[in-house]
């Protein structure tokens, strides 16, 4: 009988999170192909487009520049940038000027576009409920779901809608 290798644990423990990883991305993909027709069909903006929007909801200055929504999404300066463009030809965003520096560009979500994102957060935070719920049972998705949301016992019921906010 042999004894076990040194490090066995980790190489399988390595296995697991790699397996997990090859679960999640295309679960990921469904998912975000899904929300974004929702999100699209419901308030007229894209996941991405939201995200961004919400970025400079969230902003503590109340205003950002490219970069640091780039930095919030993870995404390149550029595509944070087309997303921003976008969302200003909407009138959900605007550029701002900045007094300390007038040679950086910032941008501000308007009174509308924290309209729409109060409106499409709570949609997006009610599907990714529903969908992170109905994906738990699905055979192919439990471990995943189960491993995300560390959840212990049957997942919550559905939210009570919430009212409509002036």
């Amino acid at each position: 009988m042999t004894e076990p290798r040194a490090g066995a644990g980790r190489e399988a423990a390595h296995e697991d999170v790699s397996r997990l990883w090859e679960r999640l991305v295309p679960m990921f993909s469904l998912l975000q192909g899904q929300l974004d027709r929702v999100l699209t069909n419901r308030h007229g903006v894209g996941l991405a487009p939201l995200m961004a929007l919400g970025a400079l909801v969230r902003a503590r200055s109340g205003s950002a520049t490219v970069g640091d929504v780039a930095r919030r999404l993870s995404v390149s300066a550029s595509a944070a940038s087309r997303m921003l463009a976008q969302l200003e030809r909407s009138g959900w965003v605007a550029r701002v000027e900045w007094p300390c520096d007038r040679r950086i560009s910032r941008v501000a979500a308007t009174e509308q576009g924290r309209g729409v994102w109060a409106r499409a957060s709570r949609t997006l935070d009610d599907e990714l409920h529903t969908r992170f719920s109905t994906l738990r049972f699905d055979e192919k998705y439990a471990h995943v779901v189960a491993r995300l949301c560390r959840a212990e016992g049957d997942p919550p019921g559905p939210r009570p809608p919430q009212p409509p906010t002036a």
